[in-house]
This record gives structure tokens, C-alpha cells and sequence, in this order.
């Protein structure tokens, strides 16, 4: 087995594949509020259910699209829409893992720790935007109300210039990634320098060069065509591994646990208190999610390295998820707090619930942040070899694609038929979604239990085996 070499740390590639990584339903008046979680789930579903590997101009299409809703069903549609020509994760996790596949364990963590960190600044920026420029003309009479056509189109579309914004950055994520983003796949990109220097054409030295028995040329295209030794190639290169090869126990077993652990994702919805929600306004939300944003930044940059480092990757991974439990239990005693009086000795107000849903947002974000990483991580270490990173990775995707398809919208069923359900105490059925969802985390650590570190912790060796040949039988005389 060849000895590992630690290179230095791809910081500049990394760089455009972050760049390329930054990449409404109560107003459709379809249904009584009290059942607005279950459209919420469908929309969010959809998405996941349909996503393939496709890209960012779908992206930027399909968030046009949404920004035109009037309706559930077109915003159904452009979701679905987005979902279906969107799928670049897997194609970033499979980048990021052959840029680092020489580096220690910790330089691993931070490098794929970059890809969240993205998430996290869109985290911030994107609730940031729904929230505050959603409905302009209202919002800022000032500024659209006296635009003309453009204030009439925004009055008819209220969510399209977040949109549109959003689409932006996604088209320079797409600008920039197609000018900088180099081929990551050793392989394949040998194989296009190889074949860029196979044919160098020439015109004054022709006459000097036919001297050399090396080359042979032609007379008619006045090109030298170089006599060499075989290409090195990967280990059965020409017959690249099936999907069986590349699921492994080892991939399906930390696949299904990436897919339980994404299942567990519950959405904040700006729900009266009467439905058991907050009765936070969108503003309220978007500023607690942009918060999130915040403290995704701080886990990635400060947080995650320094415990990876102190419990490893897989020991780290089972312990956030066992803290998750809990988390997803407090989750739901948020909305008492409005009962606490606050330091002016008044009830009823937000005081307590800002301080109980940041703390409970701080631990939850952190948790994500570091099962989200962590998992990434340990299904690319599992990979037996790097032509399988796409398989591999594209498996864990759909893995947890299915699982975010089915999640929100069984949130969603299970949250309004609790509260339809009158003959359930108050009391416990606006937490039945909660305790659900604190049962799946449970599942979830379970099987993280099951996992041996020694298949996780670090890269699997992927040894190149090189056929080589005589030079000397090579050449044409």
C-alpha cells in the first residue's frame, strides 16, 4: 500500500466550489390555517423527490418560476421543477472529496465543512431577503410604489424580487464556477492532457524532426505523432466500478443513516399561537433563521475542527445525534413561554420565546451543522475507491432526498391532524409532531451506534495501480 502524502491544502478550488455551492403559502388562500402544514410539507417534499444531477440554469429557472406564483399549484411546479434540474451537492461532495483525499483527517473536516459553511451564509442572506423584500410595494411605498409597470408587477407578483435576487447569485455562481473550476478527477484529467499532447503539429522544424526515429510523421497534415509508453491508468479503468461494486455495506450503512438523520428536518412555519405555532410574522422568522445562518458560520469555523480533532468523526457524529433527541423535545415547550412573565413583570409577551428559541436554535444549528458535515464526511471515507465518489455520493443524495420527501410532508399530516384531532388534550397535541420527531432521532443514534470506526475515520486508501511497459519497445526506428 502506498504511504499517504499530506499536500497542501487546495485552498483556491475550493474556493470557486463554495462559490458554486451559494448557490409563501398562507397568501394562496386553499385551506384553513390550521392545515397549512401540509401544503408547506408537499412543496417542500416535492422538491427533494424530483432532484437529479442537472445544475444551476435550472436553478435560476425554477426560481423565476416560483417568485410567479399565484397559486399552490404552480408554486408545486416550480419546486418540482427545481428539484428536477437541480442536483449539484453530489457533484460538489465528489470534487471536494478528490481535492482532499491527501490530507489529515482534521484538514478533511474543515475543507468539507466549507460546503455547510455556504449553506450557512445563504442561511443568512436568504431569510434575509424573503422576509424583507417580499411584498415591496407595501413594504417600501417609498421606493417601488411609484415605479410604473415594475410597481404593478410586483404588486400582481409580491414574491418575485426576493427571487430574482436569488436567481442572481445563482448566475454568478454559475459565471464563475464555469471560468475557474478545474476537472478534480485525477483520471480524466490526466487523460485530457494526454490527449491534448498526443498530435503536435508543426511547420518549421518538420525537416529536423524526421531525423529522430522517435517520431513518425505525415506528410500530408504535417503532424508528429509521438511514440510512448502506455498511459498509466487506474486500476481497471476501462471498466469502471457498477453500482453494486460501490455499494458497499460499509456506503449502505452509513447511507441509511445520512437518509434517517435527514428525515428529521421540521420547518418553522409563521403559524398563530391558537395552531400551536409562535405567531411569529415572516419578518420575526426570517431574522430567527438568519440567526441560524450565524451560528452555522461559528460551528463551522470555530466548533467543528477543534472536536473532530478532540472525539474523531464518527464518535462526534453519535454524540450530536444523541443531543438532538433532547433538542427535538424542548422544540415544542417553546410556546408556553408566552405564560413567563418577562422583567417587567408582564405576560403574553416575546421576550421568553426569543430567549428560549435562540438557545434552542443555537443547539440545534450546532447539532445539524456538525451530523450534516460529519456525514458527508464519513460516506465519502467509505467510498472503497474514487471512481465511485459520484455512485456513491449520488446514492447517499437520493438516500436522503427520499427521506426529505417524506419528512416535511409527514411533519406536515401528522402537525395538522393533531391539531384537528379536539379530542387530544391542547396540551399534547400541538407536541405530538415533536415527540415523533424526537423518536426518529432516537432511531437515529441507534443506528449510529452500529457503525465501526475503523471503516469512517479516514480516507480508504485508493491505491493507483499503474501498468507500465518497456520504453524502449515503444519507439519506431
Amino acid at each position: 500500500m502506498s504511504q499517504k502524502i499530506t499536500k497542501p491544502f487546495p485552498s483556491r478550488q475550493l474556493a470557486v466550489v463554495c462559490v458554486c455551492r451559494f448557490a409563501m403559502v398562507r397568501d394562496f388562500k386553499i385551506a384553513p390555517e390550521q392545515s397549512i402544514g401540509y401544503y408547506v410539507g408537499l412543496i417542500t417534499s416535492c422538491f427533494a423527490l424530483t432532484q437529479v444531477l442537472t445544475g444551476l440554469v435550472g436553478t435560476i429557472i425554477s426560481i423565476l418560476l416560483f417568485g410567479l406564483s399565484k397559486s399552490f399549484a404552480w408554486a408545486l411546479f416550480s419546486r418540482s421543477l427545481c428539484g428536477l434540474l437541480n442536483g449539484n451537492i453530489s457533484v460538489l461532495k465528489s470534487m471536494v472529496s478528490e481535492l482532499t483525499n491527501d490530507l489529515l483527517p482534521h484538514q478533511r473536516a474543515q475543507a468539507f465543512s466549507l460546503l455547510p459553511l455556504m449553506y450557512g451564509l445563504g442561511s443568512i442572506i436568504g431569510p434575509m431577503l424573503g422576509g424583507f423584500l417580499s411584498h415591496p410595494v407595501s413594504n417600501y411605498p417609498n421606493i417601488f410604489g411609484h415605479l410604473g409597470a415594475i410597481t404593478d408587477f410586483l404588486v400582481e407578483y409580491p414574491y418575485f424580487l426576493p427571487c430574482f435576487i436569488s436567481a442572481f447569485i445563482c448566475l454568478m455562481g454559475l459565471i464563475f464556477g464555469m471560468i475557474f473550476l478545474e476537472e478534480t478527477h485525477k483520471a480524466v484529467k490526466y487523460e485530457r492532457v494526454h490527449q491534448d499532447e498526443e498530435v503536435l503539429p508543426i511547420s518549421d522544424r518538420q525537416a529536423d524532426l524526421e531525423n529522430y526515429s522517435t517520431f513518425t510523421t505525415n506528410s500530408t497534415t504535417g503532424a508528429v505523432k509521438i511514440q510512448h509508453s502506455p498511459t498509466p491508468t487506474l486500476h481497471d479503468r476501462n471498466a469502471p466500478p457498477t453500482l453494486k461494486d460501490a455499494l458497499t455495506p460499509t456506503v449502505v450503512a452509513i447511507c441509511i443513516t445520512y437518509g434517517f438523520f435527514a428525515l428529521q428536518a421540521v420547518y418553522m412555519d409563521a403559524s398563530s399561537r391558537d395552531n400551536g405555532g409562535l405567531g411569529f410574522s415572516p419578518n420575526e422568522i426570517g431574522s430567527a433563521l438568519a440567526f441560524s445562518g450565524v451560528i452555522t458560520l461559528c460551528s463551522q469555523i470555530f466548533i467543528l475542527p477543534v472536536l473532530t480533532k478532540k472525539y474523531g468523526l464518527l464518535r462526534l457524529f453519535q454524540i450530536v445525534l444523541f443531543i438532538l433527541v433532547f433538542v427535538y423535545l424542548v422544540q415544542g415547550v417553546i410556546p408556553t413561554l408566552y405564560y413567563v412573565p418577562d422583567l417587567n413583570g408582564d405576560v403574553d409577551t416575546k421576550f421568553w420565546v426569543w430567549v428560549g428559541l435562540l438557545i434552542v436554535l443555537t443547539f440545534k444549528t450546532v447539532c445539524h451543522t456538525i451530523s450534516f458535515t460529519g456525514c458527508t464526511i464519513l460516506v465519502n471515507n467509505a467510498c472503497p475507491r474514487d471512481e465511485s465518489l459520484g455512485a456513491v455520493n449520488g446514492f447517499s443524495s437520493c438516500c436522503a432526498s427520499g427521506m426529505r420527501a417524506i419528512g416535511p410532508a409527514m411533519c406536515g399530516v401528522i402537525w395538522s391532524a393533531s391539531l384537528s384531532s379536539t379530542w387530544i388534550p391542547y396540551s399534547i397535541r400541538v407536541n405530538i409532531a415533536f415527540v415523533v420527531l424526537a423518536g426518529i432521532g432516537l432511531f437515529t443514534y441507534y443506528l449510529s451506534t452500529k457503525l465501526n470506526a475503523d471503516d469512517y475515520e479516514t480516507a480508504h486508501s485508493r491505491e493507483e495501480v499503474v501498468s507500465t511497459q518497456d520504453p524502449s519497445s515503444s519507439t519506431s526506428s
